[in-house]
């Protein structure tokens, strides 16, 4: 299925969670990372739980150290 990450289309499988998002289809760490579906904050408690559907949109921001 479709859906927006970042503004970018990715193609997932059926059934994929916004933590198999993060860990599999991105290949990132986690830490500090903030995780809005649809305009809505997902927890992080949550990710493992909530399932994308077709046409979502994730948007995933980074928190990064400087000045």
């Amino acid at each position: 299925m479709k859906i927006l990450i970042n503004n970018e289309h990715t193609e997932v499988p059926n059934g994929t969670t916004v933590n198999e998002v993060v860990l599999t289809t991105l290949q990132l760490n986690s830490a500090g990372m903030a995780i809005a579906v649809n305009d809505a904050v997902v927890p992080k408690h949550l990710w493992k739980l909530t399932l994308l559907k077709e046409n979502d949109r994730m948007l995933l921001i980074k928190a990064c150290s400087g000045g």
